[in-house]
Formats: structure tokens, C-alpha cells, sequence
């Protein structure tokens, strides 16, 4: 576990071009594929996570969660957990690749065993791998938003750079993390968008991933306009 004060916030710049970069997705969405256990759906919930491979289609997805509406995500879980979104964008050039596995979790209050059992265990998969940047988003509004700024310390600290988009920004900002943004009009259980926008959702990615090569402060969450 990320062992620095909280007013100290690991930061790791990144001076190449996008179209270099092999992105990985993690949330705390609670999705994970149909042949994979489900997550607990009663609390205190599991500290466990499911690797998402790359050609995974957002639509075969399931979500396992009970602490934030995703009725709707349940019909595209593309608006929580933007596989497809990054795939189209790797296709076009955007980027260079999503990475050829991606992490999910879901709601658990065993927080001492996730920051140090679960998260020190992801962020070494993803340093292991071919990862360049790592794009986060979550459930519910408080638990999941700060856990996932948590680990977005964690994976930073390891000098790969994250960027959580977020749909509570209280709270994400309250674990000062190393790079966040929202959008005008973002809601819990559509991070991305409302479902089946996908040219919507293309933009909103396209604008987080773009906060990698622009100055961003810090600890904060910025709010985007995204049309």
C-alpha cells in the first residue's frame, strides 16, 4: 500500500505523443464477464477483481454492484467501463493499443484489505505490462470514488500516469489524485454518457486521455465541457 502523506500527491508527467500510448482501464464498477463469478451484492462486499481482456465487447458485460443505479449501464456498460470507447479510439490512432488486460472490482467496505492486498497486487500487474496511462472510473458516489483514487496514487506512484474520470468529484478529490476530470452533466452510473451515445462517449475519452499532455493541477478534479 501508498505509504505518503495525504497533502503529498504522486505525480508522473508524460511528454510523448498519445498515439504511443498503450492504455489500460480499471474501475470500480462492479462489471466482470458472464463466465466469471459475480461480485457480492451484500455488504461488507469482496476485495477481489476480474481482468478484462481487450477484445472484450462492452456488451457482453454483466455489473454486480448494490450501491449505485446502474440500470442503465447494465444495457451499455460501455457508460461505466469504456472498453469499446478506447478500442475505436486505438483503431482511429488516437491511441496506440488498450493494454491486453483490464481490472474491475466492486463494492467492498474491507478497505484496509483492498489498499494493501488488492491494489499494490493491480498496480504490479500494470507495471509489469505494456501500460503507458491508465484511465479509472466508479460506482458509487463516495466508497468507490475515493477507493479508486486510491489506487490511482498507487499505480502513479509506480511512475505510470492515471486519470480518473469522475462522476462525484467531492469525493474524489477529497484522496487528491494524481490527475481527474469530470464533465458538465456527468451522473453516477453514466460516467461515460448515456447509453448507446457512443460518438458522445468518444469525446469524453478523447478529453480525458488529452489531460495526459496538458498541464493539470494535482490533487484536483477539473471539469470539462464536452459537446
Amino acid at each position: 500500500m501508498l505509504n505518503i502523506a495525504r497533502r503529498c500527491v504522486p505525480f508522473t508527467p508524460y511528454d510523448r505523443d498519445l498515439s504511443k500510448a498503450t492504455v489500460a482501464l480499471i474501475s470500480a464498477a462492479g462489471v466482470y464477464l458472464p463466465d466469471q463469478e459475480a461480485f457480492p451484492t451484500e455488504d461488507p462486499g469482496d476485495v477481489s477483481y476480474r481482468v478484462i481482456p481487450a477484445v472484450t465487447e462492452a456488451s457482453t458485460l454483466r455489473i454486480a454492484h448494490h450501491h449505485y443505479d446502474h440500470s442503465e449501464a447494465d444495457t451499455d456498460p460501455n457508460i461505466v467501463f469504456p472498453i469499446d470507447t478506447l478500442r475505436e479510439l486505438a483503431a482511429e490512432g488516437v491511441i496506440a493499443a488498450v493494454n491486453e488486460q483490464n481490472y474491475s472490482y466492486g463494492f467492498t467496505t474491507r478497505l484496509r484489505e483492498l489498499y494493501e492486498t488488492t491494489f499494490p497486487e493491480l498496480a504490479d500487474k500494470v507495471e509489469r505490462s505494456k501500460t503507458k496511462l491508465v484511465l479509472l472510473t466508479a460506482g458509487c458516489p463516495e466508497t468507490c470514488h475515493r477507493s479508486i483514487a486510491n489506487l490511482a496514487r498507487e499505480i502513479e506512484a509506480r511512475g505510470i500516469p492515471t486519470l480518473i474520470i469522475s462522476a462525484s468529484p467531492a469525493a474524489t478529490e477529497s484522496v487528491r489524485p494524481p490527475r481527474a476530470m469530470t464533465w458538465e452533466g456527468v451522473a453516477i452510473g453514466r460516467v461515460i454518457g448515456r447509453a448507446a451515445d457512443r460518438a458522445f462517449h468518444k469525446r469524453v475519452v478523447r478529453a480525458a486521455l488529452e489531460m495526459f499532455t496538458h498541464d493539470t493541477p494535482p490533487g484536483k478534479v477539473v471539469t470539462k465541457q464536452v459537446r
